[in-house]
């Protein structure tokens, strides 16, 4: 467990807790609805349109008004597809696209973090918040909460469950992340990880029924 005090990790909980897609950022709703609707003009493999993972930090906003950038990380090839979206008569359109290893992706801090935290089990325990909630959510409703101590946790091979995930670059690196993963074309599931001292830890997830 890390070195900080009970409240102050209960407090960060309390301002990550409301955090969700924004439906008013345009972009990634036109991705994220590209990918749940399956369209051929989707950038992304047809075969993640289903069943996909999503990081962001708490909002979406991008650099520039007409412009913004997604990274497609693949762990089993090591790589990272970067595409490029511009804007035109209200219309989102894919711009560019360039594929590059994962160790020059400009978010690799974090995919680094995630390959290293799937990988190390003792790692993985001295970067995730214990005791643990995991909260179960009907709707908006929250139905059941339990809080998982280290001697019962179940180890989160992050990157071989989920081989692929959508990053979406933001104007501001921040201090957390969300990582959604659609099931079905649902979300079923939320991981919600947070920066400290330039360390990332896992302080919740949330489990939709």
């Amino acid at each position: 467990m890390i070195g900080i005090s009970k409240k102050y990790i209960y407090a960060l909980l309390l301002l990550l807790f409301p955090l969700q897609i924004s439906a008013g950022e345009e972009l990634s709703s036109h991705i994220i609805n590209s990918l749940l609707s399956g369209t051929k003009k989707s950038p992304y493999p047809a075969d993640i349109h289903k069943n996909f993972v999503i990081i962001s930090i708490d909002s979406l906003q991008f650099g520039e008004v007409n412009m913004g950038t997604t990274a497609l990380v693949n762990f089993k090839k090591k790589d990272v597809t970067k595409t490029t979206f511009t804007k035109k008569n209200n219309k989102w359109n894919q711009a560019t696209e360039a594929t590059v290893p994962i160790q020059r992706s400009e978010q690799n801090e974090f995919i680094d973090f995630i390959l290293r935290f799937s990988s190390n089990k003792e790692y993985q325990i001295n970067h995730t918040v214990f005791p643990f909630p995991i909260n179960t959510l009907k709707g908006k409703e929250q139905t059941k909460r339990k809080l998982i101590m280290p001697r019962d946790w179940n180890h989160l091979s992050l990157s071989e469950s989920y081989p692929q995930i959508l990053l979406f670059k933001t104007n501001t690196d921040g201090n957390n992340r969300k990582m959604l993963i659609f099931k079905n074309k649902k979300i079923k599931e939320e991981y919600n990880f947070i920066r400290i001292n330039k360390q990332w830890y896992l302080i919740e997830k949330y489990e939709h029924e």
